[in-house]
């Protein structure tokens, strides 16, 4: 279990329970090994236990490592072609649950539209590296409202450390997604380890979280019950 994964996830799909959404969709760009897709597929089997949302889980990956870089933006002095390969075969035969799209992800996510009609977007995770295929996997958040919740839960992999900032790589790919949509915006979970449980306060996971915030959708203004949770914890919180 991911508890990076778990926290954007259930958070997603209490969304979706208090807004009257009766299925949702997470979704992985940049499966590799397959070790975060499995664990996809057990918290999907507990969201639909523990909220009665069926939940499909999709992953995305050429199959093949990394692609080329496509200039200095992509990180070149960290990645190259072939990195992070998959063993296809082997990985079908783990999944129990979850649907594997091979692929470059600018061909294969045109043609996902029609997997998502009726089970709205409510978690993605962006680990493509690059920013050429952060950007062109955040085509999802191009979708018509229908296809996805009004505020989605995005993870991101690679944001810190290294050699990242917000000029190469997956902060640059936000960056011009931001630039490029009035009614769309990605925006960081500002304070998060606040909110987290508090033995995951200090975990890396919890600075890479950022919240697509759909305008546009007819139900982003609805009531979501999360301060009146949020206070409720605080309370229990001190009373323990």
């Amino acid at each position: 279990m991911r508890p990076g994964y778990l926290w954007g996830s259930l958070h997603g799909a209490h969304l979706a329970k208090t807004l009257g959404v009766p299925a949702i969709s997470l979704v992985e760009f940049g499966v590799a090994g397959g070790n975060g897709l499995i664990a996809l597929e057990v918290i999907a089997e507990r969201i639909e236990q523990t909220f009665g949302i069926k939940t499909s889980v999709y992953g995305f990956d050429t199959g093949e490592g990394l692609p080329e870089t496509r200039d200095l933006r992509d990180c070149p002095n960290l990645f190259a072609r072939g990195g992070f390969p998959m063993a296809v075969n082997d990985l079908k035969k783990r999944l129990r649950k979850a649907k594997l799209i091979l692929g470059a992800v600018e061909d294969t996510l045109p043609k996902f539209a029609d997997e998502i009609r009726s089970c709205p977007v409510a978690f993605i995770s962006f680990d493509l590296d690059y920013s050429s295929s952060t950007k062109a996997a955040m085509r999802l958040l191009e979708l018509e409202v229908s296809m996805l919740l009004p505020r989605v839960h995005c993870y991101f992999d690679d944001i810190t450390g290294y050699t990242y900032c917000d000029y190469n790589g997956e902060r640059l790919a936000i960056a011009e997604f931001n630039e490029e949509h009035a009614q769309r915006k990605l925006s960081p979970i500002y304070g998060l380890r606040h909110y987290v449980p508090r033995r995951f306060a200090n975990n890396l996971w919890v600075e890479k979280y950022f919240m697509a915030h759909l305008f546009d959708h007819d139900l982003y203004g609805r009531h979501d019950g999360l301060v009146r949770h949020h206070r409720m914890n605080l309370a229990k919180d001190s009373r323990s």
